[in-house]
């Protein structure tokens, strides 16, 4: 007879969805049918006669839950509760937060909201002279949270932030309770000592919610996993899915070890293992699963599949970002013309400034992009930053990029500052930067605001006086510390900020380094030339009608799918990040991230590395990542851009590996007086040639008026009288 619950499941979701009573572990590879599991286990309890009011099912985001709760309606099955961690615990709350002392119509803070609390304390109890941001305190207030510790356990260790957060802890708290408000993480903690202080209300929840089902188990902290417990104590009908090998949430408190050691705290836990792959090729999988077979946080666990052996894995070794990124959009070019919709081609990077590169190449070939879970690089707060003083420095009538960043850092210049100086210049019939730079108009300000406009007016007019873009941001960063501005909200985005603007110096250096005659004729040079260049970026053509290639970090691409993926940027330092690679849980979870970005491709996989990249305005040598040694050479096919043949040792070591097959005659014209263009490092001139066939070698003095060596054979130069080769 049809059984729509069980129709096309494998014998091991089969197993997981008919599981009886006792607590049950579903370890889902990717791509394994997880979620379809989940809903069909819902579903099937439904229909066995467990009314829908005594299951709840919880998960992480909203999206997720309303397409569980959606699809067991569709399987006709009845309400059942499928929420999100938080949104499960504000509605436990509003009833029992009472016992707490807490309203039923408490408010709920967001960031935002916390950090005003915290900055009021902060004034109110002398410390905010110590010059610690809100954001900051409130991050580390957070995370404490997450990982149910206070701060006298020495987590935050002896600092300014530490001994400031030391000293709010218990005051912010009873401000937040007399105000009648919870921040997100008192949503799951505040529950959480209800379940633990009150037991006849755990044991109504436990009576109430027999079932329980949790999604993405992996991902959850330790204050959720108490909750769990407490709801659902051993050995309760807790249901957990979740695949230790796609745990890459550690900054958000995320706990690998409790899907880890779920069997010790449940000893009479059924485990079942869905292994059966239904995304990707079976040499995308096998790469996949030679990479994460290094860990050892990990549960036993081998994915497998019925798909076909599919193209081999390419792997790009370019000789820098630029080459890089170039190839990566004329190989999606290739694709689009072969007829693939450019939303089932997706770029993977490790971190949002590698973005940037990808973005100019997307936009030099036409093709449509979306960044997914972020913003564009030229739209990020701290670029458009930067880019304001810029644009003031280019354009002293540009008033709308003064007022972004006179108090940027702050100076004293708030909202009744600024519109003195804003009548000032409608009487002077001045610009805003004109008056910022007249201290004799400042009478009007107070004595920080006067040295605030001082440093400022000093720092723009020494950024004028640089020829080019990179030397006008240096001025401005030299001048204005942004960089620790920037990096001191307390936020896990402050590392970001600093590679995003290290990322912006590096392009004006190679805006700089340009010559005229690479494409860019119809920009000027310097630093308007700089700002054309960049609006153009950002104008809307980088955008189009209909479908687009998808950008975005691995950590925003779990749980997405695509049939064609191009991971970029796996070098050491970069994937695995600097930080990680001395952490042995960080670099198990840097492991796992490139676990995640590989099982994310259907059909066709492009993993790529540069030999150099330029780093906040220089350029370094760059080792492959090591996680490329990882996966098998028979999974490989080597690729290069069209003009190039590329091999790879044995091993994907970091020696060049490249061959290079020129026209002879081109060759025979590169002599000493000659010049050259390199694609890295740009024109140069040839100073010297020695050795005949594969051991020749040149000499080359490059416009930075630097030296460099090259074997022909791997150089690539190309003479600018002919650049057909």
């Amino acid at each position: 007879m049809h059984d729509p619950i069980y129709e096309d499941l494998n014998e091991q979701q089969a197993a997981a969805v008919a599981h009886g009573s006792g607590p049950l572990m579903v370890l889902a590879g990717a791509g394994s049918g997880k979620t379809r599991v989940v809903t069909r286990r819902i579903a099937r309890l439904l229909r066995d006669g467990v009314p829908g009011m005594r299951i709840l099912a919880m998960t992480f985001t909203n999206k997720a839950a309303g397409e569980m709760a959606h699809r067991v309606q569709q399987l006709g099955g009845g309400y059942v509760r499928v929420a999100t961690f938080h949104s499960a615990c504000a509605r436990f709350l509003r009833r029992d937060g009472h016992h707490l002392g807490f309203p039923p119509d408490f408010s709920i803070y967001d960031v935002q909201d916390r950090d005003a609390v915290i900055k009021e304390l902060l004034e109110d109890l002398g410390l905010a002279r110590q010059g610690v941001k809100p954001s900051m305190v409130g991050q580390w207030i957070s995370r404490l949270k997450n990982a149910a510790m206070p701060p006298d356990e020495g987590l935050l260790g002896d600092s300014d932030v530490a001994r400031v957060v030391e000293r709010i802890w218990t005051p912010y708290h009873e401000r937040m309770h007399k105000q009648g408000a919870m921040d997100f993480d008192d949503l799951l903690g505040h529950f959480l000592e209800i379940l633990r202080e009150f037991p006849e209300v755990a044991e109504r929840y436990q009576q109430q919610f027999p079932w329980l089902l949790v999604d993405e188990f992996q991902d959850t902290n330790k204050v959720q996993y108490d909750l769990l417990k407490l709801l659902c104590p051993p050995p309760g009908n807790l249901c957990v899915v979740g695949d230790p090998d796609q745990s890459i949430y550690r900054f958000r408190g995320a706990e690998v070890r409790n899907i880890l050691e779920f069997e010790r705290d449940y000893e009479t836990t059924t485990v079942v293992r869905l292994e059966q792959n239904y995304r990707s090729t079976a040499t995308i999988l096998r790469a996949a699963e030679a990479v994460i077979a290094n860990n050892k946080m990990r549960k036993d666990k081998r994915l497998r599949t019925d798909n076909d052996a599919g193209a081999p894995v390419l792997r790009l070794r370019a000789s820098g970002a630029h080459e890089e990124a170039s190839t990566i959009a004329d190989r999606i070019v290739a694709l689009r013309e072969e007829g693939v919709p450019l939303d089932q081609v997706a770029v993977f990077y490790r971190a949002h400034y590698l973005s940037r590169g990808v973005e100019q190449a997307m936009k030099d070939a036409g093709l449509p992009y979306e960044i997914v879970g972020g913003l564009t690089f030229f739209e990020r707060r701290e670029i458009k930053d930067l880019l304001a003083y810029l644009r003031v420095i280019a354009n002293p009538l540009d008033d709308v990029s003064m007022a972004r960043i006179v108090n940027v850092p702050a100076r004293g210049i708030g909202k009744a500052s600024l519109e003195k100086l804003r009548r000032v210049a409608f009487t002077e019939g001045m610009s805003l930067r004109e008056v910022v730079e007249e201290p004799s108009l400042h009478g009007e300000l107070g004595a920080k605001a006067k040295k605030g406009l001082a440093q400022l007016a000093k720092t723009l007019i020494a950024a004028r006086a640089e020829p080019g873009a990179h030397g006008a941001l240096r001025a401005i960063l030299e001048g204005t510390q942004y960089v620790s501005y920037a990096t001191s909200f307390g936020d896990p985005e402050d590392s970001t900020r600093e590679e995003n603007i290290a990322e912006l110096v590096s392009d004006t250096v190679q805006f700089d380094d340009r010559e005229p005659d690479e494409g860019d004729d119809e920009l000027a040079p310097g630093l308007a030339g700089y700002l054309q260049h960049v609006a153009l970026l950002t104008s809307a053509d980088t955008q189009g009608e209909g479908p687009a290639v998808q950008m975005m970090t691995v950590h925003a691409a779990k749980g997405l799918e695509f049939d064609h993926v191009f991971v970029a940027g796996l070098e050491e330092g970069v994937f695995p990040s600097m930080r990680s690679a001395e952490d042995p849980e960080g670099l198990e979870e840097e492991r796992r991230l490139v676990y995640v970005a590989l099982t994310r491709a259907r059909k066709t996989l492009l993993l790529s590395s540069a030999r150099e990249r330029m780093v906040n305005g220089s350029t370094e040598s760059m080792r492959p990542s090591r996680f490329l040694k990882e996966v098998p050479a028979d999974c490989f096919e080597n690729y290069a851009p069209s003009w190039r043949r590329y091999e790879l040792d044995d091993e994907g070591s970091s020696s060049t590996g490249w061959t290079v097959t020129p026209d002879p005659e081109a060759l025979e014209q590169l002599r000493p007086g000659v010049r050259v263009r390199h694609d890295l490092y740009g024109n140069g001139v040839v100073r010297r040639i020695a050795g005949r066939g594969i051991t020749a070698r040149a000499i080359v003095r490059f416009d930075d008026e630097v030296e460099r060596e090259f074997v022909l054979e791997y150089a690539g130069l190309q003479l600018l009288e002919d650049l057909s080769w």
